[in-house]
């Protein structure tokens, strides 16, 4: 007795598929590579206390207006991160950086890095 099984035929093998999950791959690892080139901020809030142990030694003010240090106007971020490290070396001990009007988040932490990197003065960031 002879029995006939019916004989499967292989499909072609589409590649497109294939294509699209290579380059999802690609994709999507092009774009995790990319965020790890950002660097952390670490942001101190100011806090509010009572007595005069809590006044700040420098305030630099980020207007719209531009940049000032203990009410004195500076033209960019370079000097007011010279003048807060002079300060620090004639005995200051705190800072707080307060940001007025529509500053960008880039001028803020431009700001940030150039003052922490000129003096080590605590710096804390208020609104």
């Amino acid at each position: 007795m002879r029995v006939q099984a019916s004989v499967r035929r292989a499909r072609r093998l589409s590649l497109t598929s294939l294509i699209d999950v290579i380059f999802l791959l690609l994709l999507f690892f092009m774009l995790s590579s990319t965020f790890t080139r950002f660097a952390e901020v670490e942001l101190t809030g100011a806090q509010a206390t009572t007595g005069s142990s809590g006044t700040p030694d420098v305030l630099v003010r980020l207007a719209d207006d531009g940049w000032s240090v203990n009410g004195l106007a500076h033209a960019d971020i370079a000097s007011v991160a010279a003048e807060v490290a002079r300060l620090e070396e004639s005995g200051a001990e705190s800072a707080v950086l307060l940001v007025r009007g529509e500053a960008q988040s880039q001028e803020l932490i431009s700001a940030i890095e150039a003052i922490r990197g000129a003096s080590a003065i605590p710096l804390s960031v208020a609104q």
